[in-house]
């Protein structure tokens, strides 16, 4: 919590006490878990649970330190909210009535520290899963989209007056620091599947929800792309047609070196199992990338609620588009559900490769 959201979280509970009129007004749109300490929450449902009505205003610090001993079962909160601290938070707020404009920026606040937390998890998420839990993995982003709206929701129950006083579009372009380097990467299996797929080209049908960017190794993405404009075109596919067309592609360019290794190095009929294995690396580093990103929305300042909430979703948006391919790359594998059969011999029965369980 930063010293400026402490400052005004106190003044709205100070606001509160010296003018207990003001609370019935708040209670629909602020609740307590919008406060970033445990003591404030613990005041503000107190503050809450009083029929302020029927108490005479000399007599509202005593009937709110009698409903804190009486409620809050907790001696360290019972400690932190002191006759002594009550008389602090209602002696300190610069304008009690301005109460719900600070319950708005208290409110602000919390969807900050939301954001930023649902940023983190999907961090942890994307690093702590295997290659082969990427589909669960990616699911979470389900979870952090129906958050994210519960938050938009949350600041659209705010009064109008309030969200157009705080609902502030940034004086300059919103930047965000790029992540230093990707979390996961996987060039064997990038480099096994381009190779296979130089070697076999019709394999390229069965791969069509791979992409350029799913490829870390800017050549080995150029060769991709390349061999897929070729397909599409149903041009021949061989080193040479493979390297004209990359020329014609803006980025990274193959060199003669790895377009050789690629051509020496193709096994037939593997593209499918180890392309499957570059989506699911690249899917979970977007994930990670994902959460860097709506940590970093999150502590920006100048990003208003209603902006942050739909920087945020449209963040999770890639995420949601490599679910949906990995959902593809799973119905077109159903059938087979095994690591392709080795290459040679050419005449084993492919009933003798050994079967694996996809659980992508």
């Amino acid at each position: 919590m930063s010293r400026l959201t402490r400052k005004v979280e106190e003044a709205l509970l100070g606001a509160a006490l010296f003018n207990p009129a003001a609370l019935p007004s708040m209670r629909r749109w602020l609740p307590s878990a919008v406060f970033s300490r445990a003591d404030h929450q613990a005041l503000w449902q107190v503050l809450h649970a009083i029929d302020f009505t029927t108490v005479p205003s000399s007599q509202i610090p005593a009937t709110v330190s009698a409903a804190i001993a009486e409620q809050i079962a907790e001696p360290g909160l019972r400690a932190c909210l002191s006759p002594a601290r009550l008389a602090q938070l209602a002696n300190a707020c610069p304008t009690p009535g301005s109460a719900p404009l600070y319950g708005g920026m208290v409110l602000e606040a919390a969807v900050h520290r939301s954001v930023e937390r649902a940023g983190e998890e999907l961090r942890q998420t994307a690093r702590e899963a295997e290659v082969d839990q990427a589909a669960q993995a990616l699911a979470r982003v389900e979870g952090t989209g129906q958050r994210l709206a519960a938050l938009g929701a949350a600041w659209q129950a705010a009064p109008e007056t309030v969200r157009n006083l705080l609902d502030t579009a940034p004086e300059q372009p919103v930047t965000l620091a790029p992540r230093t380097e990707r979390s996961r990467v996987d060039l064997r299996a990038e480099a096994e599947t381009v190779a296979s797929l130089l070697y076999q080209p019709a394999q390229l049908d069965e791969v069509r929800w791979l992409q350029r960017g799913d490829f870390a190794d800017p050549q080995l993405a150029a060769v991709y792309q390349a061999m897929a404009t070729l397909h599409e075109r149903h041009a021949p596919i061989d080193p040479l047609t493979v390297a004209w067309q990359a020329q014609r592609q803006s980025g990274a360019q193959p060199s003669e070196q790895v377009l050789d290794e690629l051509d020496r190095g193709g096994t037939p009929g593997t593209a499918v199992h180890t392309g499957e294995q570059v989506l699911a690396t690249a899917a979970l580093d977007r994930l990670d990338g994902a959460g860097h990103q709506l940590r970093n929305l999150a502590r920006h300042p100048a990003l208003a609620p209603a902006s942050l909430v739909g920087h945020s979703d449209h963040a999770l948006q890639p995420v949601a588009a490599d679910r949906e391919r990995i959902r593809q790359a799973e119905r077109e594998l159903a059938p087979a559900d095994q690591e392709p059969a080795p290459a040679e011999p050419a005449t084993q029965p492919a009933t003798a490769a050994p079967e694996m369980e996809m659980d992508l």
